[in-house]
């Protein structure tokens, strides 16, 4: 995961002394990686203490991890898809925009990507009775789809459309099982509320987030970030949608390796039924 991208996406969630750090670490990322915590601290003005809290909140184990991965970092800016397209613009223009912009936003969510925490995810899905899908609209496209994935290599996963019966089907969840959420914002209030029943009974939760301090990263026992690309007011999730996409195909690949031969017969099966249809 790139360490600058970490940094400045966290800036909604920091402290004052946070932002400071923050801010250096940006703006001087080689003198930095030189720095002890005790001398970063007195160039910004904050106790070593609080270096290597920043540290820990960047999910490394200390100042000394997050300098190894600052100094091997590289990130260019990432524009929004909303920034992108203008009046007017021809339509191979904006082919050509669409194309260079997804390919950064691609390369941004692999980078932002936590190894550990995909692979804990994994595991998860693997070992629970069934998988519990929550998402709305853009990202109840992306639940729909992975529901598909899973369906078709014998997992036991539910997903519906429609609201109620989303929650009329988490009633029946319990502690050997999974939800994953999916949701940009992290604040829709039914994927959350259902998130929230997940958690009191036990079940793992897992959500496909912006990397931001929402009320879903913080009931999610495993978080699985994308970037932050899109505003409030945005021409359509196209960004977060592909990005959770990503997220959502290496799980899937991630299950079906764990047992190939079972993985390569379940899709065999599929396929002889359907073409029963011809």
């Amino acid at each position: 995961m790139s360490c600058i991208y970490k940094i400045r996406e966290g800036m909604a969630s920091y402290t004052e002394t946070e932002k400071k750090l923050a801010d250096y670490l940006l703006q001087n990322r080689n003198e930095a990686i030189l720095c002890s915590a005790q001398t970063l601290g007195e160039k910004v003005g904050v106790s070593a203490a609080a270096v290597i809290r920043l540290s820990h909140k960047l999910g490394y184990k200390g100042f000394t991890a997050l300098k190894v991965d600052l100094a091997r970092d590289s990130t260019n800016e990432v524009m929004s898809f909303d920034d992108m397209i203008q009046e007017q613009d021809p339509m191979d223009i904006v082919v050509k925009k669409a194309e260079n912009l997804n390919t950064m936003l691609q390369n941004q969510a692999y980078r932002l990507l936590n190894i550990e925490d995909l692979e804990r995810a994994v595991q998860a899905l693997l070992k629970c009775q069934t998988v519990y899908l929550f998402g709305i609209s853009g990202s109840g496209i992306v639940c729909m789809d992975f529901m598909e994935k899973l369906s078709r290599i014998n997992r036991s996963v539910i997903y519906h459309s429609d609201l109620h019966d989303q929650f009329a089907a988490a009633a029946h969840m319990t502690k050997h099982d999974v939800a994953l959420a999916v949701s940009y914002s992290g604040k829709t209030h039914e994927v959350n509320t259902a998130m929230k029943f997940a958690k009191e009974i036990g079940a793992t939760t897992i959500a496909i987030t912006q990397f931001r301090k929402s009320p879903l990263s913080k009931l999610a026992d495993i978080p699985l970030y994308i970037p932050s690309t899109e505003r409030e007011l945005r021409l359509g999730a196209i960004a977060s949608r592909n990005a959770s996409f990503i997220v959502t195909d290496l799980l899937y690949m991630g299950i079906a390796k764990d047992n190939i031969e079972f993985t390569k017969e379940c899709l065999v099966k599929t396929k002889n039924i359907i073409t029963r249809l011809k």
